[in-house]
């Protein structure tokens, strides 16, 4: 009875262990909360961008120092295309108001002789017609009209001369104007293929939250993907990748103790503090999705703890 008792309690304690789950065990990394983080920036052209070269992951940088440099693919090209045509724009703007100072200045000088046209046909046509044959008053009079419609027509000309170099000048000046802004545009965007550390710090390579794998120089990723940043001690946290069936068992404030793999006999007590609303696939990982988390010590952290560490935690009792 006594070894058939025991090796039903010995049964019971098994069900109950497979009954009951073992609580969670989060893999993570040690981070900087206040590290600079580095995505790949939105440039014109294409919706990804490869790294052509990154800093040595682990390698110390300053602030100024170059850590990753993108290809720029054609935008170089692009860049000298706009900068041609902004100095024809510019050319083309010189030789149009040139041309219409001279329209300007050529309809100016018909005023003046028409001017003096009529000044000339006023003389002939202001003697009486007492002292004048008949016909010769009449004809210093048509004479005096037609030089008077001349001299209208030449005032009405400068007019719209003058009308035109305005129009003109605003029009060329726009045009300038948006040839100028797709030069510094693509100018701006090829300066932005080389991203450099607003900050010292240690170089950390970024992992894609698409694939779960680490980020290297020679890949090519879309925009607003995290490629590497610069972190140092300060503003320690943890960040965890949880898999979705078990997100419900960790909110804020859930106590874990999280250790370094490199460090094991090291615990730091920690609390969540924020958790992801969607989860992401990994397929590198295992079927199912993957919500972020992160967690804040509640202690000092030791020294030996540095931003890229690997960490794991358990949910403290």
């Amino acid at each position: 009875m006594c070894a058939t008792s025991r090796s039903l309690g010995w049964l019971l304690l098994f069900v109950w262990q497979q009954a009951v789950p073992a609580p969670p065990l989060l893999t993570g990394i040690v981070e900087d909360a206040e590290s600079q983080a580095v995505e790949m920036p939105r440039l014109p052209g294409a919706w990804q961008r490869r790294i052509e070269w990154m800093a040595p992951e682990g390698s110390t940088v300053s602030a100024g120092d170059l850590i990753v440099r993108l290809d720029p693919g054609t935008m170089i090209v692009q860049e000298e295309q706009a900068r041609t045509d902004l100095e024809i724009r510019r050319l083309e703007a010189d030789r149009r108001s040139l041309e219409m100072e001279l329209a300007i200045v050529d309809a100016e000088t018909v005023v003046v002789e028409k001017d003096s046209d009529v000044r000339l046909a006023g003389i002939d046509a202001g003697a009486p017609v007492s002292t004048t044959p008949r016909l010769d008053f009449e004809r210093h009079q048509l004479a005096l009209a037609t030089a008077e419609h001349a001299l209208e027509n030449a005032r009405s000309e400068l007019l719209a001369r003058t009308a035109e170099r305005t129009s003109n000048k605003r029009a060329l000046a726009l045009a300038i104007d948006k040839a100028e802004s797709h030069w510094l545009r693509m100018r701006d965007a090829i300066e932005k293929t080389e991203i450099r550390a607003n900050r010292q710090g240690l170089v950390i390579y970024a992992q894609n939250r698409f694939t779960g794998r680490k980020v290297f120089p020679g890949e090519t990723l879309q925009t607003n993907v995290k490629v590497v940043e610069v972190a140092s001690r300060e503003g320690l946290q943890f960040r965890f990748w949880v898999h979705e069936a078990d997100i419900g068992k960790l909110r804020n404030g859930v106590a874990l103790t999280v250790t370094a793999d490199a460090l094991p006999m090291l615990p730091v007590r920690a609390t969540v503090d924020w958790t992801s609303k969607q989860a992401t696939e990994r397929s590198k990982w295992s079927l199912g999705g993957y919500f972020e988390l992160t967690a804040i010590p509640l202690e000092t952290v030791p020294p030996g703890f540095m931003p890229g560490m690997a960490v794991m935690a358990e949910l403290r009792p």
